[in-house]
């Protein structure tokens, strides 16, 4: 049997629920906050306010079992919101949910979540994890776990001040909204994020993520094309649409 098989068969001896986590994970990225995967967890089921703290334990309990497993480890980190900064694994132990029963839960807000004093960041052991676990699910289904997190990402930034300014962050949620094969988000924050970087003197990085939106539209082949974009796709584009894309090709 090849690593993928011997890989895909630990995770099917895996309870659905702990599956189901996982494909959240590979989704999230090879390194992700715990608080970002618990408000996307809450998101895919429509947890109400009061089942908040219930919500945050099974979640644990199921990053418990991916850690036991050997698929998932703690890496070095805060509160505050790190994205894409990789540190070291983390030297405290004991049970990642130890102390939540003390936590006062407020209806919504990152910074009341029942997380956020015990927040970590995770990632895979091995990028083949990720892989074999991406592999088994379905185009749709990622697609919409893309734009489940993107959704809870984009709401941080409208109710946190100090994220408003932050261009990391804003591009981490235009990655899952590109992903999520949402044209028309990801090209208007791709073009406000642009011209961000381009006030900064940084036009080659805008200009490779306007490629990105591009690409998204590329996919179809067939038929006659006008600027590697198919004329079905371009046909299919509403008129706002298709000013997005003059603009981002611009």
């Amino acid at each position: 049997k090849s690593v993928n098989d011997l890989l895909l068969y630990r995770l099917d001896a895996l309870d659905s629920s702990v599956r189901t986590t996982l494909h959240l994970a590979a989704v999230l990225g090879t390194e992700f906050d715990l608080l970002d995967a618990a408000l996307t967890y809450e998101e895919m089921f429509d947890v109400i306010d009061s089942d908040r703290f219930q919500s945050a334990m099974e979640l644990c309990a199921h990053f418990d079992v991916a850690e036991k497993e050997g698929i998932l480890e703690q890496v070095l980190s805060s509160t505050e919101h790190d994205q894409d900064e990789f540190g070291d694994p983390a030297d405290e132990e004991g049970n990642l949910c130890a102390g939540l029963e003390d936590v006062f839960i407020s209806p919504s807000g990152r910074k009341s979540h029942p997380l956020y004093s015990d927040n970590r960041r995770y990632r895979f052991t091995h990028d083949s994890w990720k892989t074999s676990i991406l592999s088994v699910m379905l185009d749709g289904r990622k697609e919409e776990m893309h734009e489940q997190i993107a959704t809870v990402l984009e709401r941080e930034i409208v109710e946190e001040t100090e994220s408003k300014d932050d261009l990391e962050l804003q591009i981490h949620v235009f990655k899952h909204w590109n992903l999520s094969g949402n044209f028309t988000k990801a090209a208007e924050l791709a073009l406000m994020i642009g011209g961000q970087l381009m006030i900064l003197g940084l036009n080659s990085q805008a200009d490779l993520l306007f490629s990105d939106v591009i690409v998204g539209l590329k996919n179809e082949q067939d038929g006659v094309s006008y600027g590697d974009i198919s004329s079905s796709v371009l046909d299919a584009l509403e008129p706002a649409e298709l000013e997005l894309l003059i603009k981002v090709y611009i």
